[in-house]
C-alpha cells in the first residue's frame, strides 16, 4: 500500500499488484526466495494515469525478450549506472515523501515538493510531524534490535531464555513495518473522528480503499481524460510512456535478476535467467488484468523468506492468499493508516539504497566510469526514466570509444626496430586508427624493422584486414620491414588472404622469433 502511494494510485492497487504475481511466480521462478510484487524503484518509475497499460506492455516486452533471448541487453546497464540510479532514486523518493511527514500538500516532483515544503512550512501539521519522525525512529529502533540480538552470543544456561527472546525481537524486527502500521492506525483511530472533514482531523489518513476483488479484465487501451470529453488513442498512450516503454522492464528484470542472483548464491541453488526473465513477463502480463501496476522481485520481502527459510518458490501462496483476505475482509480498517506513518515506511525501506562506499569504489577503480554515475545521479533528479538512459547511453560511448582507439603501446625501442603492442580485439570501429598509427610509424622513418605484437589480438574483421594491408603498403614504401607476430592461425590467415605478404609483411610465432632474424644495426660514419 505505502508503493502504491509513492507511485501516485490508490491504496488498493499496492494489494492488487501483490498476489497474481507470486501465484504465477511458484508455478514458473526458479529462485525459492524470490516475492514477487511492487517496489520502491518499479513505483517511482510508473506513469500514474497509464500504470496499468504499462503493466501490460512490460509483460509483452518481457515475454519477446525471452522469445528472441533478448535478455543481455541488461548487460548493457553497467554497475556505475545502478549505483547512479539506486542513489539518485532513494533521495528523490525520501524527498517527495517528507511532505507527507509535515502534512503538507505540493505537486508531484522531487524539486516541485522541495519548493512547496520550503514555502508552505508554517502549514506543518504537528501531529503528522509528531507521528511520522516517531515511526521513523521506531522502525530504526527495531531494525537495530533485530540486527543486534542477531549476532549475540549467550553462555549454555541461558540459551533457552535468550533464544526465545532473540527469536520475540527477529520476529518483531522482521515485521516492523506491519508492527508500526498497526500500532499507528491504533493510536489514529483512538484520536480521529473519521466523520470530520479532513482539514480539521488531528492525523492526515489514507484515503479509502475500495474493497473486494478486483475485476478480472483486459486492460483498457484509451485513456478519457476527466472533465473533458477527450479521448486518448492507444498510440497517443504510447508516446506518453515514452522511454518507459524500455527502461521499466529493463529495470524489472535487472532488479529481480539481482536479487534472484544474490539469494541463490548466499543459499547455494542455481538461478536461470532466461525462465526468470519469462516469469517476469507472464506474471506482468496477467497481473494487468486485474489492475495492477508493474511488479518485479522485491528485496525487502525476499529477505524476509530466505530468512524464515523458506524452502521452495511455493511460499508465496500464502503471501497471495494473505493479500486476498486483507482486500476482501480489512479494507475498512485500513482507512485509519497515517499518511505520515505510511510515508516513515517508505523512507526508511530506500534510505538504505544510497550507495556513497559503491561511488568511492567506482572513483578508487576507474575514473572514467565516474562520467555515467554522475550523469545519471543528476539527471535523474529531473527524471528517473531520462537520468537512466543517460547513463546507459555514456557508458555505451565509453565502451565504444575503446573500440575506436584500442590500445597500441610501443615496448621497446633501439633505433634498429620498434615493438608495438595492440592489446584487445580489432573490429571496424578500431581499423581506421591502427591503419593511422602504421601510417605514422611509417612517415617517422626511425626504425627499419616495425614489430607489431597481436598476442592479445583475438578478434579481426574485414575493416581491420584491411587497416593491415594499407599499413603494410605504407611501410614498405618507407623501406621498413613489417614483422607481425603471435596471431592466432584463423587471423593469420585471414590477412594473408588479403595479400598483405605481398606488401612485404612476415609472420612469427612470438616477439623474440622475429628480433632474432634481425640483422644488427652497422656503425655509420
Amino acid at each position: 500500500m505505502a508503493y502504491a502511494a509513492l507511485a501516485g494510485l490508490q491504496l488498493q492497487y499496492g494489494l492488487y499488484s501483490a498476489f497474481l504475481g507470486v501465484f504465477i511466480y511458484c508455478l514458473m521462478g526458479t529462485s525459492k526466495d524470490i516475492t514477487m510484487g511492487p517496489t520502491a524503484i518499479m513505483s517511482i518509475l510508473t506513469n500514474v494515469t497509464m500504470a496499468i497499460l504499462l503493466t501490460f506492455m512490460c509483460g509483452v516486452t518481457h515475454i519477446a525478450m525471452s522469445i528472441f533471448r533478448l535478455g543481455f541487453l541488461v548487460r548493457y546497464i553497467s554497475h556505475p549506472v545502478i549505483t547512479g540510479f539506486m542513489s539518485a532514486a532513494s533521495i528523490v523518493i525520501s524527498t517527495t515523501q517528507l511532505k507527507k511527514i509535515f502534512g503538507i500538500s505540493t505537486p508531484r516532483g522531487f524539486f516541485q515538493t522541495i519548493i512547496g515544503i520550503l514555502t508552505n512550512l508554517y502549514k506543518t501539521k504537528v501531529w503528522d510531524l509528531v507521528m511520522g519522525v516517531t515511526c521513523m525512529l521506531i522502525l530504526f529502533l527495531l531494525k537495530w534490535m533485530k540486527e543486534r540480538w542477531a549476532t549475540v552470543k549467550v553462555a549454555h544456561e541461558e540459551r533457552v531464555v535468550i533464544k526465545v527472546l532473540r527469536s520475540t525481537m527477529w520476529f518483531i524486527g522482521t515485521g516492523r513495518n506491519a508492527v508500526i502500521v498497526l500500532l499507528s492506525a491504533t493510536i489514529a483511530y483512538l484520536i480521529t473522528d473519521i466523520k470530520l472533514p479532513i482539514d480539521v482531523r488531528p492525523l492526515t489518513l489514507t484515503r479509502n480503499i475500495s474493497g473486494g476483488l478486483p475485476p478480472f479484465a483486459l486492460p483498457s487501451f484509451t485513456y478519457d481524460v476527466p472533465g473533458t470529453n477527450q479521448t486518448v488513442s492507444f498510440s497517443e498512450m504510447m508516446q506518453r510512456l515514452g522511454s518507459g516503454l524500455a527502461v521499466v522492464p529493463l529495470m524489472a528484470f535487472l532488479e529481480s535478476i539481482a536479487i534472484a542472483k544474490a539469494f541463490g548464491k548466499k543459499n547455494h541453488y542455481k538461478v536461470d535467467a532466461s525462465q526468470e526473465l519469462l516469469t517476469i513477463g507472464v506474471a506482468n502480463f496477467f497481473s494487468s488484468f486485474v489492475s495492477s501496476y508493474p511488479i518485479t522481485g522485491s528485496f525487502g520481502r525476499s529477505a524476509v523468506n530466505a530468512q524464515s527459510n523458506v524452502m521452495t518458490p511455493l511460499g508465496g501462496i500464502f503471501t497471495g492468499a494473505v493479500v486476498l483476505l486483507s482486500l476482501q475482509f480489512l479494507s475498512d480498517a485500513f482507512q485509519y493508516i497515517p499518511a505520515s506513518a505510511l510515508a516513515a515506511v517508505i523512507i526508511m525501506a530506500v534510505i538504505n539504497l544510497f550507495d556513497p562506499r559503491g561511488m568511492r569504489n567506482v572513483w578508487k577503480i576507474n575514473k572514467i566510469d565516474v562520467l555515467p554515475m554522475v550523469v545519471t545521479f543528476l539527471l535523474c533528479f529531473y527524471d528517473i526514466a531520462y537520468g537512466i538512459m543517460a547513463g546507459i547511453g555514456v557508458s555505451i560511448l565509453i565502451l565504444l570509444a575503446k573500440h575506436a582507439m584500442p590500445a597500441a603501446k610501443i615496448l621497446e625501442e633501439d633505433g634498429n626496430f620498434i615493438v608495438m603492442e595492440i592489446k584487445q580485439g580489432l573490429d571496424f570501429p578500431g581499423a581506421e586508427y591502427i591503419e593511422e598509427t602504421l601510417q605514422q610509424q611509417a612517415e617517422n622513418g626511425n626504425c627499419k624493422t616495425l614489430i607489431l605484437d597481436c598476442s592479445n589480438l583475438t578478434t579481426l574483421d574485414y575493416s581491420a584486414t584491411e587497416a593491415f594491408k594499407h599499413g603494410s603498403q605504407a611501410l614498405k614504401e618507407s623501406n621498413i620491414s613489417f614483422r607481425i607476430c603471435g596471431l592466432q592461425e584463423c587471423n593469420e590467415n585471414m590477412l594473408k588472404r588479403m595479400d598483405v605478404v605481398k606488401y612485404g609483411a612476415k609472420f612469427y610465432d612470438d616477439v623474440n622469433e622475429a628480433k632474432d632474424t634481425i640483422e644488427p644495426r652497422t656503425e655509420e660514419a
